[in-house]
């Protein structure tokens, strides 16, 4: 018998599963945020200074809560606004499933590229760094930042 042989091929089946498993993950459709519903559960606004335009310059604020197969993951959103400009964006993970919450990292860690110099009129977020429902918690809660900035 050729253990060593055995070893490698082992080795390489290990390989290729792994392999697989990180495409599945990484490229398609997320497993933990699947089924699609939101809703803005608090909002408060900070530092709002000036008038321009239709929203108030400042710091925004919303928490939002949406469905996935885990359950209900809530999102925080921060928002900076400028002449109804994003020039500052920060999300903060608040999921407390495991895989729910390293999807919420993923889509934090992508989101500033997508949202910062964008009208806030204009944003709508489907999809970031594999994350596709962390982005409707993260729509809701733009939705609350839009009205808090107008009152």
């Amino acid at each position: 018998m050729k253990l060593p042989t055995h070893k490698k091929f082992l080795s390489a089946t290990a390989a290729a599963s792994v392999l697989l498993l990180t495409a599945a993950c990484g490229g398609g459709s997320d497993p933990a945020d699947t089924s699609p519903t939101t809703s803005a559960t608090s909002s408060t606004a900070t530092d709002s200074t000036s008038s321009t335009g239709t929203y108030k310059d400042g710091v925004y604020e919303a928490e939002a809560e949406y469905s996935n197969p885990a359950g209900v993951s809530k999102v925080k959103v921060e928002v900076t606004l400028a002449d109804g400009v994003i020039s500052v964006v920060k999300v903060t993970p608040e999921a407390t499933n495991g895989t729910s919450k390293g999807f919420q990292q993923k889509f934090a860690s992508g989101i500033a590229p997508a949202a910062v110099g964008k009208s806030i009129d204009e944003l709508d977020i489907s999809k970031v760094s594999g994350s596709s429902l962390t982005s409707q918690g993260f729509n809701q809660a733009i939705e609350q930042i839009k009205a808090d900035a107008t009152a």
